[in-house]
């Protein structure tokens, strides 16, 4: 019995730094990021791999990435949105119809199926950049939508990419 309370004293906190700092697997809720996660809302939702060593380690957040993040207005709840712009970027807000200009140390957020994500546009605003949790590679769950996540922003959303390197927030790519 002392050898198996030795085993979860040393495997608990080692699983613990793994999810907190490495990655992990998080369920996607709701119509927000259709049709790129959860296409069919009465099959089950899906399940992403989401890897947190280029948002933790080392600060690599780029235009285009699923992340995942906590809810600015509630510190319980995590988010799946697009990366849409970054620091010192020029963004089309389609609801205010104008352009606004992203803050040193946030980014901007969208889902893919804008008239049902709440996010920059619509609650938000830009969004702090120690609230991205990790990038959602990978859908793993159902086994039917099993894909690679591709990174991708829409068109015409950044109006101005920052070309001075303050908005280069992570490695050159």
């Amino acid at each position: 019995m002392l050898s198996l309370a030795k085993q979860v004293a040393w495997s608990l906190p080692v699983a613990i730094a793994i999810r907190d700092l490495v990655g992990n697997v998080v369920q996607v809720e709701g119509p927000s990021m259709q049709p790129t996660l959860n296409p069919d809302l009465d099959k089950s939702s899906d399940w992403v791999l989401v890897e947190k060593v280029s948002y933790k380690w080392f600060h690599d957040y780029r235009r285009g990435d699923v992340a995942v993040l906590w809810a600015p207005d509630d510190p319980q709840a995590l988010l799946v949105k697009r990366v849409v712009g970054l620091q010192e970027d020029v963004v089309w807000d389609d609801l205010r119809r104008s352009t606004q200009k992203i803050p040193a140390g946030r980014c901007w957020i969208e889902g893919d199926n804008a008239p049902h994500s709440a996010d920059s546009r619509s609650m938000f605003g830009p969004v702090h950049l120690g609230l991205l949790e990790g990038r959602a590679v990978c859908v793993v769950w159902p086994p039917s939508r099993m894909c690679m996540l591709s990174r991708h922003v829409p068109p015409g959303k950044v109006i101005e990419v920052d070309r001075t390197g303050v908005g280069d927030v992570g490695l050159p790519g």
